[in-house]
């Protein structure tokens, strides 16, 4: 593990597999999307794109099965299907609603910067009842690269106007977690099913759910240029 956490003034969540168990449900699009093309698509075809953007899938797949849309086309077929699996399906991590109401008491700025679409995190964010708890919301369509450039979490903390040695970046992804790293904060890997399998070893802290996460301790000791 990494450096010993402390005097954090904001947290940055990702958000499919940090805030809501959403893997599954984007494999579940694509499956459902590409079905009705009688394409195959597999968990290990969905496996390279974990903590990409959306059009960067896109334009992968458009090429490699050849088809005869768009690859913004392809990401707004598939955001319509997603929009009604998540309204149907969506579900809170473990440990989501009592870190928010812990970050909260603790005066904690907060900030969910995902390489989801916007409408996509508002839906997530509004279906859960958890959108009063963040200052922004931040989508990867927003920056000009994708994790694991540190791009859209540079703009969360931007936006939170906190520097980027002072956040803690809540990530499940191995290309999320070097993101946060590349952007200069910290960072907790906690892994979901569909990501388990990957090197989480460059975090500075690793847990197995957000009720593991201590903010307590972290903000006990104050760290020199925050803000």
């Amino acid at each position: 593990m990494g450096r010993k956490i402390s005097g954090i003034k904001a947290l940055i969540f990702d958000m499919d597999g940090v805030i809501v168990d959403s893997e599954p449900l984007h494999l579940l699009a694509y499956q459902e999307l590409f079905g009705a093309r009688d394409i195959p698509y597999t968990e290990e075809d969905n496996r390279e794109f974990l903590g990409r953007k959306d059009m960067e899938m896109a334009h992968v797949l458009v090429e490699r099965f050849q088809l005869t849309m768009t690859p913004a086309e392809l990401v707004q077929a598939k955001e319509r299907i997603l929009a009604r699996l998540l309204t149907e399906q969506a579900v809170a991590r473990p440990g989501l609603y009592k870190t928010l109401e812990s970050a909260r008491a603790k005066n904690l700025h907060m900030a969910v910067a995902s390489s989801a679409t916007l409408p996509t995190i508002e839906l997530v964010t509004t279906t859960l009842k958890v959108r009063d708890y963040f200052h922004n919301l931040s989508s990867g369509d927003e920056v000009p690269n994708g994790k694991p450039a540190p791009d859209v979490f540079l703009l969360a903390a931007k936006r939170l106007g906190v520097d980027p040695s002072c956040c803690l970046v809540v990530e499940d992804t191995l290309n999320g977690l070097r993101a946060a790293l590349a952007g200069g904060m910290y960072c907790v890997a906690i892994p979901c099913d569909a990501t388990r399998h990957q090197d989480h070893s460059e975090a500075d802290l690793r847990l197995q759910s957000l009720d593991e996460l201590d903010l307590a301790s972290m903000l006990a000791i104050s760290s020199a240029g925050c803000s």
